[in-house]
């Protein structure tokens, strides 16, 4: 098989980690890297500071994405399209916003356009999703897929107020200097509009009213809940519904015991629902290495002309919310609850309902799950 040459878009941790996974490659070449500093890394990588050396270069053959961010990646990804290269992306935002167009472009140009790594960072889910859990109808798709709320979360869990936790997060490295995306939500629902779209071929655009992060999580909630039996993590869902889609981001308590109480740090889980029955894939969701094991799976990919993952078209669904229970608590939990219907599960200063309570109750809710 002839050398593929590729051209890499920056040189984070998961651009560094491409770099010496391809090192141990011999048929694959890294012609240049675009970065901004050059100063700041080893002279001996190829290294440019103008993209369109690479954009335009003939001689590479696939493009690799690994900067982040809408603007200019967008711009890039596209232009390299129209210039005949095939193009394998970590870029959750731009997938999420721009992925049915940028597929379209890759088909009306003959390339390649691949985002393995854009979910679940080393879990091969999109994969999995596409080749071996479409031959039944999918009913529902949901998961664990921030590593950085999972951290959080099991430090407020051990009595840790939010705001210490996100510190101790970023001082390790594990969440951004401006972790909104995370905390509030939208890491995730990015990653379930790309999960949802490859399972319901429906390319599904996070709404706020959707989305709710964990910065209004309190560490007493968690302890309340923890005393109940209950744990909480950030949970992502879509399911397929008769003339919509469900989708919701939510922290959401399960039983102690559930697969995603046990996550810790950059953990992934996530839950294929079909007729066929139930899979779940856990593993590495974020990490230089274990997400460059994504990519490096894309360009071979690309090299032995698998075709793409994505499907011909997508119908167009809205988002809806999706019908659950919820466990509702006062801000002080061991306060009785004002009065509430007998016909609601109630227990000692909590209940299950079948319904969200109005906001002005000033009630603690969250979603509730069983499974």
């Amino acid at each position: 098989m002839k050398t593929t040459r590729i051209g890499i878009l920056g040189l984070g941790t998961v651009g560094k980690g491409v770099v010496e996974a391809l090192g141990r490659q011999n048929t694959v070449v890294i012609d240049k890297i675009l970065v901004r500093e050059p100063y700041r890394y080893n002279s001996d990588l190829p290294l440019t500071t103008n993209v369109w050396e690479i954009i335009e270069d003939p001689d590479i053959d696939i493009v690799v994405e690994v900067m982040g961010g809408v603007d200019p990646a967008y711009e890039y990804l596209s232009s390299a399209l129209h210039s005949g290269k095939s193009v394998v992306t970590a870029n959750k935002e731009v997938v999420a916003r721009y992925g049915p167009e940028l597929m379209e472009l890759a088909r009306q140009n003959r390339q390649g356009f691949l985002f393995e790594a854009s979910v679940g960072g080393g879990i091969p889910i999109l994969d999995a999703l596409t080749w071996h859990l479409r031959a039944t109808p999918i009913h529902a798709v949901e998961g664990v897929v921030n590593g950085t709320t999972n951290f959080i979360l099991n430090q407020m869990e051990q009595g840790m107020e939010f705001s210490a936790a996100l510190q101790r997060a970023q001082a390790l490295g594990l969440a951004e200097q401006n972790p909104s995306a995370d905390v509030e939500g939208w890491d995730s629902a990015r990653k379930l509009s790309i999960l949802a779209g490859l399972a319901f071929s429906s390319w599904i655009h996070a709404e706020k009213e959707h989305v709710l992060g964990i910065t209004h999580v309190k560490s007493c909630h968690l302890r309340r809940l923890h005393e109940m039996g209950f744990g909480l993590r950030l949970v992502a869902r879509a399911q397929r519904q008769p003339s919509s889609i469900g989708f919701v981001v939510a922290p959401t308590v399960y039983p102690r015991g559930h697969r995603y109480l046990k996550l810790a740090g950059s953990q992934n889980a996530i839950g294929i629902f079909s007729e066929a029955g139930t899979t779940w894939i856990e593993g590495p969701g974020a990490g230089g290495i274990a997400t460059a094991s994504s990519i490096i799976a894309d360009i071979q990919r690309i090299r032995f002309s698998i075709p793409d993952r994505e499907p011909l078209f997508f119908e167009d669904f809205p988002a809806a919310d999706i019908d659950d229970s919820y466990l509702i608590f006062t801000e002080d939990p061991y306060q009785p609850l004002p009065d509430i219907p007998d016909s609601l599960q109630k227990g000692a200063g909590y209940l299950v309902s079948p319904h969200a309570l109005p906001p002005e109750t000033g009630l603690v809710q969250y979603r509730f799950r069983i499974q």
